[in-house]
């Protein structure tokens, strides 16, 4: 009779060794020397020994950031915590994101504000709906109107138009009387609004629609050409002086930095050099195994799942033992 296998994380050092035995439900990278793990439907984090320095209590964790703050769930509140597992911010948010440019959106009763990492609000929850700072301001919606706040939570355009969208190259794309136009951080119309739709600018250029027409036009307002698609070749990047690459029929090995094949492409999935070893998978339904720089296997054991190696630790999924 056949049974479900059980699938469990843990952690093996460079020698394919389990140093934190298979035991978890979910498990993330470490991060600043902790990890966050499942048990169940609690989230925990654990030192890299496997003891755990915060126990099993949350519904979901993040990495602690440069400041030493997690955004967790508790209870079914969001809330920040430090590294010794104390609410630095309690939990009280309906939602909530991660601290960006010193700012958290979050929301309480279906309206959403911002706060510093003390916990105070910079702008008081009352939008119905906020954007993403793009050049220091995001977009934000007050009573069915669109404006815009500053890093400091301040308005630095009153919500005065029927839509808005991201600033880029200095001007963002509002709708004002039922056309679109582009504004500048004060508010000004830099561009009248004429268009049936605009779209942000990308390095000069934005797409607007006129008449069911898309055409471009740059910062001035003047139409241009249609942008050329970018013909740039992505720059690889190497890590132990090797980077993943194709051998065009599907099979992917590593080149080195005069793009000959250092290893030969005979896998099905490669992926970078992380702190010396790479992780690869011969067949589609295979299992993952590391190698070193010079192609060889840097140990027997093999994956069902795997991550890159972290602060000198990989996370890999097996079957319960």
């Amino acid at each position: 009779m056949a049974t479900n296998k059980i699938l469990v994380w843990g952690y093996i050092d460079k020698t394919g060794s389990f140093v934190i035995a298979p035991q978890f439900d979910d498990a993330h990278d470490f991060h600043g020397a902790l990890a966050v793990v499942k048990l169940g439907y609690l989230r925990a984090y654990i030192d890299t020994k496997g003891e755990f320095v915060i126990p099993p209590k949350f519904q979901a964790a993040d990495n602690f950031d440069e400041d030493g703050l997690a955004r967790v769930m508790f209870d079914d509140k969001w809330g920040f915590i430090m590294r010794d597992g104390a609410f630095a911010i309690e939990p009280r948010f309906d939602k909530a994101t991660e601290f960006h440019h010193g700012l958290a959106t979050v929301c309480v009763d279906g309206k959403y504000g911002f706060i510093n990492k003390v916990g105070e609000y910079l702008a008081q929850p009352v939008f119905q709906f906020v954007g993403e700072f793009h050049d220091g301001l995001a977009w934000v919606c007050l009573d069915g109107k669109y404006g815009f706040v500053d890093l400091s939570g301040k308005m630095a355009v009153e919500p005065m138009f029927e839509n808005a969208g991201n600033f880029s190259d200095g001007l963002a794309p509002v709708m004002a009387a039922g056309k679109y136009g582009f504004i500048d951080m004060t508010g000004n119309f830099i561009i009248k609004p004429q268009y049936d739709f605009a779209e942000a600018f990308v390095h000069g250029t934005a797409r607007v629609k006129v008449d069911r027409t898309w055409i471009y036009i740059d910062t001035s307002g003047t139409q241009v050409a249609e942008p050329a698609p970018s013909a740039e070749i992505p720059t690889p990047v190497f890590h132990d002086g090797l980077t993943p690459a194709s051998d065009g029929s599907g099979k992917v090995g590593y080149k080195n930095e005069e793009g000959d094949f250092a290893i030969p492409p005979v896998y099905c999935e490669a992926e970078p050099f992380r702190e010396g070893l790479a992780r690869v998978k011969a067949t589609p339904k295979g299992k993952w195994a590391y190698i070193n720089p010079d192609g060889k296997p840097a140990f027997k054991a093999k994956f069902i799942q795997a991550a890159n190696f972290a602060e000198g630790l990989a996370r890999v999924l097996v079957e319960r033992p």
